[in-house]
């Protein structure tokens, strides 16, 4: 078994990843109750944390990727927190296009509505 202080992966380290990791949880989890953060945009946010803690609780997985990869240590651990970074930038894109989708369908009915209240209005000042 290797040992992970050689390889850059300190027992402070890892105890401070895993205490992030803990403090995202408890404030993503705190956001979801106090209904500010929306449970389907939350589970990004929760992988990230549980993520940080499956690293910090087995950093053997990162050395090993960093072995498979030939990246040096530090390369590895900036590579997989940029993909993850890149995960929720994708995932939050994803809803911003859904979003402004569901918006201008919506402009567009608000406008059609608009158009009758007010043929509707004319029509019975006429009458």
């Amino acid at each position: 078994m290797p040992n992970f202080s050689e390889l850059g992966i300190e027992p402070a380290h890892r105890v401070a990843l895993m205490a992030l990791s803990f403090i995202l949880l408890g404030l993503v989890l705190e956001l979801v109750r106090r209904d500010l953060l929306k449970e389907r945009y939350a589970l990004l946010w929760l992988a990230t944390s549980v993520a940080g803690l499956i690293v910090g609780i087995f950093p053997g997985l990162i050395v090993k990727f960093a072995l498979l990869v030939q990246f040096q240590m530090l390369t590895a651990l900036f590579v997989v927190g940029f993909m993850f970074t890149l995960a929720i930038v994708l995932g939050f894109s994803v809803i911003i296009s859904r979003l402004t989708e569901r918006n201008r369908i919506l402009a567009q009915e608000l406008a059609l509505l608009s158009t009758r209240l007010d043929e509707v209005d004319h029509g019975q000042a006429s009458a």
